[in-house]
């Protein structure tokens, strides 16, 4: 009996010894360990027609393991008017990712190590003028072992905003603006739609002021910046043709009660359109409070010239 539970136990005991050393070791992968970064994020290139441009991009490994990593073209366009990126649809406006090419496709990176990676662009010699758009993919499908069950995949992008010299058309249209002017929950937001009339990109400025409205004393401007340097009331998006975006800045931090002078500016092309606002924070118990009080005065006052009307003396 003893020599058949021993026996028991050391099946056991190697089919968990085989099963451990067979696990897939990506399942052993952490957050952290495989981290990809391209730099620059976006790039505008001039192009003309039948013209070879080199150009260059940094993919960095900020992760704790090395990876293989490989690159390759798409094109870039948009789904909607949040700018949700698509790297699938074909049109005249994406034709520059068959055109750009690498005189080598994959790398080895070591953690804290820096890659550049030379890219050219050859133009061809009949292609008409005006906006062209692609992605520069960097990839790695690294995980621990070749063997591995599963696999990480991590991919980023470094868009490109080419302008191929020719017949131009430029031309924008502000379709809305928006500025709360009682706002009872976070956050306060301010929202600019613009519609690209052209064949061409061109860049919105969209910024804020806010001034307290009783101390004059200025909160924000378009020069504010957070402890690393990012605009908080300022942003310039890309807007690419025949496309319409909706952009929106956040005053992250606002306070809950207070009242503010709001100007919200909004520059593209040779327009540039100013709003003014006054804006009222206020949370919602208070103004439920504000309103119960002033029910309570106005049901006081009608309770009180119906007892004056009771109580006046009867004329026969």
């Amino acid at each position: 009996m003893l020599k058949k539970i021993t026996t028991i136990l050391s099946i056991l005991f190697f089919a968990m010894t085989f099963s451990l050393g067979h696990i897939s070791p990506a399942s052993a992968l952490e957050a952290g360990d495989i981290v990809i970064q391209v730099k620059p994020a976006d790039q505008e290139i001039e192009l003309a027609p039948g013209q070879t441009v080199r150009g260059q991009i940094t993919v960095q490994n900020i992760g704790r393991l090395p990876f293989t990593f490989t690159v390759s073209t798409k094109p870039y366009q948009v789904l909607n008017e949040n700018y949700d990126p698509d790297f699938a649809t074909e049109n005249s406006y994406t034709k520059l990712h068959n055109w750009i090419t690498f005189p080598q496709n994959t790398f080895q990176i070591e953690p804290g190590a820096s890659q550049d990676v030379s890219f050219t662009i050859t133009v061809p010699d009949n292609v008409p003028g005006g906006g062209q758009y692609a992605a520069i993919m960097a990839e790695t499908r690294d995980s621990m072992s070749e063997d591995a069950n599963v696999r990480i995949v991590s991919q980023i992008a470094s868009l490109i905003y080419a302008h191929v010299e020719g017949e131009e058309h430029i031309g924008g249209v502000l379709m809305s603006h928006s500025l709360p002017g009682l706002l009872s929950t976070k956050p306060f937001t301010a929202r600019a739609t613009v519609k690209n009339d052209g064949n061409v990109d061109f860049r919105l400025t969209h910024s804020l002021k806010i001034t307290d409205f009783f101390t004059n004393r200025e909160v924000l401007n378009e020069n504010s910046v957070d402890e690393d340097g990012k605009y908080l009331a300022r942003s310039t998006p890309m807007i690419l043709p025949e496309t319409q975006r909706s952009n929106a800045i956040t005053w992250e931090g606002a306070p809950e009660l207070g009242v503010f002078k709001v100007t919200q500016t909004i520059s593209f092309l040779d327009q540039t359109y100013t709003f003014d606002q006054i804006v009222i924070l206020c949370p919602i118990w208070l103004i439920a409070a504000v309103v119960f009080f002033i029910l309570l005065i106005i049901l006081w006052v009608i309770v009180r010239l119906r007892k004056r009307k009771h109580n006046r003396p009867q004329v026969i």
